[in-house]
C-alpha cells in the first residue's frame, strides 16, 4: 500500500464523511436544529438592532461583548454536533455557557462588569455562587429554582466533559476491525447526539431569554414582533426538548434497558 497517497486521499474524504453526517444528522433531528437555528436567527435579529444605537456605558458594552461570544460558540458547537463530531462540541458549549451566565451576573452587578473590564479576575465560582445563594434577579424577572438548577447540572457536566476522560472520549477500535477512524468518518451514536442537541437547547433557551430580557426595551421601539416571535421561539423550544428527552429515555430504555 501507498499510505502517502492513501493518507492524502483519507484527508481529502474527511469533508466528505462531515457533509454525509451532516446530511444524516439533519434528517434525524430535524426539529432540534430547526429551533437552534431560529435561535441564532433571533439573536442575529436583536444584533442588528444594537448595532443601531451606542453603548449606554461599560457593562452595556461588556454585555454585549458576551452576548457575541456566547453566540458564536454556540453556532459554531451547533455545526460541530450536526457533522458528527461528537464530544468536540463540549469546550464550545461551556465557553458559551460561561458568558451566558457571567452576562447575567453583569447585569444584576454591573460595578462588577466595570471591575472585570480594568482586569479584575472574576471566576466562574464566584459567579455561579451568587447565582446559588441570591434570588438572581434582572429588573423584575427571578431566576428559577429550576434555571438554578439547571445552571448547576450544565456546570457539572461542562466541568467533567472539556477534559479528557474515558467516559468522553469515544472508543474507535483503530487496529481492533478499523484500519481508519479520524474525522466524522463513523456515523456517531444517535443517543449521544441527542444530548448534545438537548443542551444546546437549554444554552439557547438560557441565554436567548437574558438578552432578549436586557435589552427589550430596545428590541421593541426597533421591532415590535420581535418579543412575541422570542416568545413563540421558546415555546417551541420547550417543546422540542420535553419531546427529546422523551424520545431520547425510550431509546436507552431498548439499548440498555430500564437502568436509568
Amino acid at each position: 500500500m501507498d499510505y502517502t497517497a492513501e493518507g492524502n486521499e483519507e484527508h481529502r474524504r474527511l469533508a466528505e464523511y462531515a457533509q454525509t453526517r451532516l446530511t444524516e444528522l439533519a434528517r434525524i433531528f430535524q426539529d432540534e436544529i430547526q429551533i437552534l437555528i431560529a435561535y441564532e436567527q433571533l439573536l442575529c435579529r436583536a444584533t442588528l438592532i444594537l448595532g443601531t444605537r451606542e453603548p449606554a456605558d461599560l457593562p452595556d458594552r461588556v454585555s454585549r461583548d458576551l452576548i457575541a461570544d456566547a453566540f458564536d460558540g454556540l453556532y459554531i458547537a451547533r455545526r460541530v454536533v450536526s457533522e458528527g463530531y461528537a464530544s468536540h462540541a463540549w469546550p464550545l458549549m461551556r465557553r458559551a455557557f460561561e458568558s451566558a451566565t457571567l452576562l447575567q451576573y453583569f447585569l444584576v452587578l454591573p460595578d462588577e462588569a466595570i471591575r472585570w473590564s480594568q482586569g479584575a479576575r472574576i471566576t466562574h465560582a464566584q459567579v455561579r455562587k451568587h447565582h446559588n445563594t441570591h434570588s438572581t434577579q434582572v429588573g423584575t424577572q427571578t431566576m428559577s429554582d429550576y434555571e438554578k438548577r439547571a445552571l448547576k447540572e450544565l456546570y457539572s457536566e461542562f466541568s467533567e466533559a472539556t477534559h479528557p476522560n474515558r467516559g468522553h472520549i469515544p472508543a474507535r477500535f483503530l487496529g481492533e476491525g478499523n484500519q481508519f477512524v479520524l474525522g466524522a468518518i463513523a456515523m456517531p451514536e444517535p443517543l449521544v447526539v441527542a444530548h448534545y442537541m438537548s443542551r444546546l437547547i437549554d444554552l439557547w433557551f438560557f441565554l436567548a431569554a437574558t438578552a432578549s430580557y436586557a435589552y427589550r426595551e430596545i428590541l421593541h421601539s426597533a421591532d415590535t414582533l420581535y418579543i412575541k416571535d422570542y416568545l413563540a421561539v421558546s415555546a417551541r423550544a420547550r417543546a422540542v426538548i420535553e419531546e427529546l428527552l422523551t424520545q431520547w429515555r425510550e431509546l436507552w430504555q431498548a439499548e440498555y434497558g430500564n437502568t436509568l
